[in-house]
């Protein structure tokens, strides 16, 4: 009996006066945690920081949240999630994102704290995420006291040229060419023109080299308008590092190939001296119509896949442009058929300076069918581009992906 009356005593004591009171907002709701089997501490907030090993944005954002746990770290519990090496991490990933009600694809970094998500990093997105942290661990009574950073800044973006803008007031379109635009000179996008140039140096077909080119850059806006409108990426099946790699081979064999090729031809003469003039000129001739007519499907089926598997390989480590302009369509509560219109505006934007270099690089190539020594020289430095590529592409990735 005397035990049933401590206990009483207990409960009615709990009642009156709790053992501790919550540090944490009113507003904080963990959405994953019982997903992810973590458990919500008593006056701490659960992070969860999904990365790619070799990712620069993610490390980035590695680094800020390194420097955040020397203020902040009594206040929340940091999760970290490899998911380029790790399909049950990637798995839990794209799970993750549709807990949230966000994009599903391969992106990262990828960042989750209570109800709020974030897609890529730049300081901006940084500092969105320490005012989270202050108005999640912040009590109620303290928030009068002083300015909520994250309540003020909630619906802020800052666009390159512009400036911070409130995305619920801001010309979509405006924002559409200016970030696709930028995107678009992203040095993590532009090593692929190097598969590109390289693949068309010493072609003399300029209609075959158009055609290759222009097929190329379709597929990969196609790649592109794809992510932003959020159908999961193709080959997701296949782990990013393994496409990587094995792009990075077959660009290793075609630059060593090219390079082998320049210092065994490099003394001999480029035309033939058993064949008189004229039949030699049938000879090309026919070659060169039999390979425009049996091989340019081939060869287009190749520079489709190879241009999915490059873009692949870039789609999975995200700038945070995408991210903020599908923000800022989700705000607007744009959707349907003005949605793909943005989206095809941003793509076009986003491939623009793709096309001039390709452009360029068509009317420079032209003098190959001029001249059989800038043609030599320019098969080495494009072999030498190539081999470089494929060996950063193994054991430097980060190189190609600059942090931007």
């Amino acid at each position: 009996m005397k035990r049933n009356y401590k206990l009483l005593l207990v409960f009615l004591l709990l009642i009156i006066f709790p053992i501790s009171v919550k540090a944490l907002s009113k507003d904080y709701e963990d959405k994953l945690y019982t997903f992810l089997g973590k458990d919500v501490i008593e006056d701490k907030i659960n992070i969860y920081f999904f990365y790619g090993d070799g990712c620069p944005h993610c490390k980035a954002e590695e680094t800020f949240f390194n420097d955040l746990a020397e203020k902040y770290s009594d206040k929340y519990n940091f999760y970290m999630y490899e998911t380029w090496n790790s399909k049950d991490n990637t798995d839990l990933m794209y799970s993750a994102k549709e807990i949230m009600g966000d994009t599903v694809n391969r992106a990262v970094p990828y960042t989750v704290i209570g109800t709020e998500s974030f897609t890529g990093y730049n300081d901006f997105v940084g500092t969105k995420i320490e005012n989270l942290i202050i108005h999640y661990t912040t009590k109620e009574e303290e928030k009068e006291e002083k300015p909520d950073e994250y309540a003020a800044d909630k619906y802020k973006e800052e666009i390159p040229f512009i400036g911070v803008v409130d995305k619920r007031d801001v010309s979509i379109g405006l924002v559409a060419v200016i970030l696709g635009f930028v995107d678009g000179f992203n040095p993590c996008a532009m090593w692929i023109l190097l598969f590109l140039i390289n693949m068309l140096i010493g072609m003399h077909d300029k209609k075959k080299m158009l055609i290759i080119g222009f097929v190329f850059l379709l597929t990969s806006a196609v790649m592109y308008f794809l992510f932003m409108l959020g159908i999961a990426n193709i080959l997701s099946f296949l782990s990013t590092k393994l496409i990587r790699r094995i792009i990075g081979i077959v660009a290793i064999a075609v630059g060593s190939y090219n390079v082998y090729r320049f210092f065994k031809e490099r003394k001999q003469d480029a035309g033939c001296h058993v064949v008189d003039e004229t039949k030699r000129k049938k000879i090309f001739s026919r070659i060169k119509k039999f390979t425009t007519e049996k091989n340019l499907f081939i060869a287009l089926g190749g520079v489709i896949l190879l241009a999915i598997s490059v873009n692949t390989v870039e789609l999975a480590c995200s700038s945070v442009f995408p991210a903020t302009f599908a923000e800022i369509l989700a705000v607007n509560e744009v959707s349907g058929i003005s949605r793909i219109i943005y989206l095809l505006i941003y793509t076009f934007f986003y491939m623009i300076d793709d096309l001039i270099v390709f452009i360029i690089a068509v009317a420079t190539l032209e003098l190959s069918t001029t001249s059989s020594k800038y043609g030599k020289y320019s098969s080495i430095v494009g072999g030498i581009i190539m081999l470089l590529v494929g060996l950063l592409l193994i054991f430097k990735p980060e190189w190609l992906m600059l942090n931007f």
